[in-house]
């Protein structure tokens, strides 16, 4: 199936909003933007088709369930969006530290963690939240 964003892109954003409900069977949040709305659209045709997700998909599509059923505003909090391949780089204490965001978590000095938290208390040897350690909070 070679359905695309690009083949919603000539309905009105109320239009793409109304399909969007009807695909889904609920209404979408009104902070979704058009350019999600068009591709969880095209996930849903596809998935309705037979096609589903990759397993890694699946395990960070579980990943952000979880971390919603703990806290349903945690979309809403303003936190960095973090992708696999990005990196995270802290200086401390004159040594340059760099973690990869993966599928599973993150990766630091050629070990998976699943925590940033873990990973900079590791550094620092100290407990310390690891968002704010990379500075992804303030």
């Amino acid at each position: 199936m070679n359905l695309k964003e690009a083949d919603f892109q000539s309905l009105s954003l109320p239009e793409l909003r109304k399909r969007w409900a009807q695909t889904w069977g609920t209404e979408p949040h009104n902070r979704i933007g058009r350019k999600m709305l068009e591709r969880s659209l095209v996930f849903k045709i596809r998935e309705q088709s037979g096609f589903g997700l990759t397993p890694e998909q699946q395990k960070r599509l579980d990943k952000l369930i979880t971390s919603y059923k703990r806290n349903p505003n945690c979309f809403d909090q303003g936190h960095a969006s973090l992708k696999p391949g990005m990196r995270l780089v802290r200086k401390w204490q004159n040594k340059t530290h760099t973690v990869t965001v993966t599928v599973a978590g993150f990766e630091y000095e050629g070990r998976d963690y699943s925590s940033l938290s873990t990973i900079a208390s590791e550094i620092t040897g100290s407990r310390w939240n690891g968002w704010l350690f990379f500075g992804l909070r303030k």
